[in-house]
């Protein structure tokens, strides 16, 4: 006879869940262009859905990932780590992590203190700024193409169409880069 005092068991959390949704995905050029066009501010709703995807895989250890979004500096090697032991898991080829989050972090950090620079002409200032926002752009969009590795959608084709939301950032984003470019040539 079974014991009828004893709790039920049941697998609380699926271990076996599809690689499908990992991490989160995008496709190269919609990570490319949303990174130009809002100067480099979406490299925060970036890292905030890359750890909003493993809330529930560290559980019971709680994140926050807005907190890790903002402070991205500081949480880009467990985040690369992270992808990089999903992907050994999965049996497919390890990664070295640490030199593209390192690259990833220097970037930003000197892009940042380059930005704020005047040189003495507009066109090389117009320059030093698409520099500025788009060379950190490269390491995120290999680190991103590492997470669609580990999510069994290696191009990020299931989210690579512009969507409504992303409008919302894109069209301000460009008046904002037309009223960069009218302040350069005017």
């Amino acid at each position: 006879m079974d014991n009828l005092y004893q709790p039920p068991k049941a697998e609380l959390l699926d271990e076996h869940s599809s690689p499908r949704d990992a991490f989160f995905v995008t496709s190269p050029n919609k990570l490319y262009l949303l990174y130009f066009v809002t100067f480099s501010l979406y490299s925060i709703y970036w890292f905030y859905k890359q750890w909003d995807s493993q809330r529930a895989a560290m559980l019971p250890k709680k994140i926050w990932p807005a907190a890790r979004s903002v402070f991205q500096i500081f949480f880009t090697h467990s985040l690369c780590r992270l992808i990089n032991e999903h992907k050994q898991r999965l049996g497919q080829m390890a990664w070295d992590y640490s030199s593209t989050a390192w690259l990833y972090v220097g970037l930003t950090i000197a892009s940042n203190g380059l930005a704020r620079m005047e040189a003495q002409n507009e066109i090389l200032d117009l320059l030093l700024l698409i520099g500025c926002v788009m060379v950190p752009a490269f390491p995120l969009a290999h680190i991103q193409q590492q997470a669609n590795q580990a999510s069994g959608d290696e191009s990020g084709q299931s989210n690579a169409r512009i969507s409504g939301l992303n409008l919302l950032f894109i069209i301000p984003g460009a008046l904002l880069w037309l009223l960069v470019l009218v302040g350069v040539f005017l």
